[in-house]
């Protein structure tokens, strides 16, 4: 049976919003923090690694397309792409010839790949322009660089235009030798001569220095609050991108929305995680809040349909239902209205060593045919209301005998005078099939969820959803524990009492007493029997 469906549980939209993104870096500042802190220790280390300042200045070379060769002889042999163009002229910039050329003329005992490294060159966009820049840690030897490359890449390019001077000018010999004495085209060659003897004046290679490179007033490296500032823009880019896939990574669920969305209920109460660490000495204390409204919520359930058993499960061990089925126990019996806290998870009971009880005599005893009404305990003088009926001896087959006849019997003892209220606490509903069968026991009026944050599943939620959906006992809602806001409720609390293991075994009249111990007059616990006090630390 499901409950009725809520406009709230409809799918989440919330991923596309801000307020998704500032809620992942809420949960998950600790990624970005790492980040920044990593980039940021990088930048220290690159920064002392390389501490030098470095100095870089510019020279500027326009460069043409033709040869004075080919212009001399009006034929057109370059191509018409000035991409391939700018491209041959910056690798020319930055050959090894020009280089070695540099090396020599400057006297330099660097090597000319370790020159070439402290020279980068690159073309203007949409200009016949290279921009040839030179870094040094000495600002004046940095100039120097940069102008020669400039000018050696200009005498590269007149040596090469001289050089294909003297190729035509030998081609037009030998064509005039080959020519006969009448020959009209002996003219020509003659003309043709002429104008590279003219050109030869002319050759420097189409190429001039525009701008030379002047000596830089300040480095061009950047300082140590610089590289810090890029550090931390660049680790805070990086933790944001790391929070957002480990957000994406992580199916568990954080918040009490989500938990609505999937389990598709009401969240009844939620449960800090304080209140299972604290402990204390007043069954009044504030951490028993959330299950005085949980017991509300049960209350309310009352006014649509019979409510007499609730039974407290959850999807998987380890969400703190053990811990709320005592909490909500204690909150009816604080209410002065009777409840038996009954525990039929036997596959790993807790109740007897919470309570200082026997492992003896519990349910196993009343299934197997003892009176379950003499197998009850009372653990809390201050709270005469509460009985607990704690599992017993675990059992070979807990699915089988819970799904017998005598459970049927025997709850239905538990409740014959009419005015108890049985909580039971029940094995998770995922990892065994003890829950589901109860379930579905006529005797089981409702149930009610727990899951924890930071737990809990998303896979976890809709799988149980689909078992609670598939069985007849309606779940009222839901409790989340383990929340870790500071005050939940808008105020503080005291501390919640909570029983402590024996030290020692209990006696046999201890077992059998199902009444509560007497008391002295002032309402307190005659000498000799100490009460204990424990921390709720544990959860099942």
């Amino acid at each position: 049976m499901s409950a009725t469906p809520d406009l709230r549980f409809e799918p989440e939209r919330e991923r596309d919003s801000v307020a998704y993104a500032f809620g992942v870096l809420r949960r998950r500042w600790l990624v970005v923090v790492l980040a920044i802190v990593a980039c940021l220790a990088a930048g220290v280390v690159i920064t002392g690694v390389d501490s030098k300042d470095r100095y870089e200045s510019t020279s500027r070379v326009l460069f043409g397309t033709s040869a004075l060769s080919d212009a001399a002889l009006q034929v057109d042999r370059f191509s018409q792409d000035p991409e391939r163009e700018a491209a041959t002229n910056v690798l020319l910039a930055g050959s090894e010839a020009v280089a070695g050329d540099v090396r020599r003329r400057l006297g330099l005992s660097t090597s000319v790949e370790d020159l070439l490294n402290k020279v980068e060159v690159e073309a203007e966009q949409n200009a016949n322009v290279l921009k040839i820049t030179a870094t040094d840690e000495n600002p004046r030897r940095a100039a120097t660089l940069a102008n020669a490359f400039a000018s050696e890449f200009v005498a590269f390019r007149a040596r090469a235009d001289r050089q294909s001077i003297d190729t035509a000018e030998q081609d037009l010999q030998q064509q005039l030798a080959a020519l006969p004495l009448d020959a009209p085209e002996r003219q020509d060659v003659r003309d043709a001569l002429q104008r590279l003897a003219s050109s030869r004046a002319l050759a420097n290679g189409d190429a001039k220095v525009i701008a030379r490179a002047e000596v830089p007033t300040a480095p061009s490296s950047l300082g140590l609050a610089e590289v810090l500032a890029l550090a931390g823009i660049i680790g805070l880019a990086l933790g944001l991108v790391g929070a957002l896939v480990v957000e994406s990574m992580d199916k568990r669920i954080g918040d009490v929305a989500s938990f609505e969305r999937e389990y598709r209920l009401r969240a009844l109460a939620v449960v800090p995680q304080k209140t299972f660490r604290r402990q204390g000495v007043r069954s009044n204390s504030g951490d028993l809040e959330p299950f005085r409204i949980l017991r509300t919520a049960v209350d309310f359930a009352r006014v649509t349909r019979p409510v007499r058993t609730v039974m407290v499960t959850s999807a998987v061990r380890g969400e703190g239902k053990t811990s709320v089925a005592i909490g909500l126990a204690q909150a009816i019996a604080l209410s002065g209205r009777p409840v038996i806290l009954v525990e039929l998870n036997l596959r790993h009971p807790s109740l007897a060593r919470a309570f200082g009880l026997s492992d003896h005599g519990g349910v196993t005893s009343a299934l197997l045919g003892s009176e379950p009404n003499d197998l009850l305990h009372r653990p809390l003088r201050e709270l005469p209301d509460l009985e607990v009926l704690a599992a017993g001896v675990l059992p070979p087959n807990p699915a089988e005998l819970l799904e017998a006849p005598a459970l049927d019997v025997m709850l239905r003892n538990l409740l014959q005078d009419g005015k108890k209220t049985l909580v039971i606490d029940a094995a998770p509903l995922l990892p065994v099939a003890d829950a589901q069968i109860l379930l579905n026991k006529p005797a089981v009026d409702a149930s009610v969820v727990v899951a924890r944050q930071g737990v809990t599943t998303r896979d976890h939620a809709r799988r149980a959803r689909l078992v609670l959906d598939g069985h007849a006992a309606a779940p009222i809602g839901l409790v989340v524990t383990g929340h870790a806001a500071r005050d939940v409720y808008g105020y503080g609390y005291g501390e919640i009492w909570q029983p402590e293991a024996a030290v020692e075994e209990p006696t046999a009249s201890t077992q059998a007493a199902p009444r509560p111990a007497p008391t002295a007059p002032n309402g307190q616990p005659p000498a000799g029997r100490p009460r204990s006090r424990s921390r709720l630390s544990w959860l099942r």
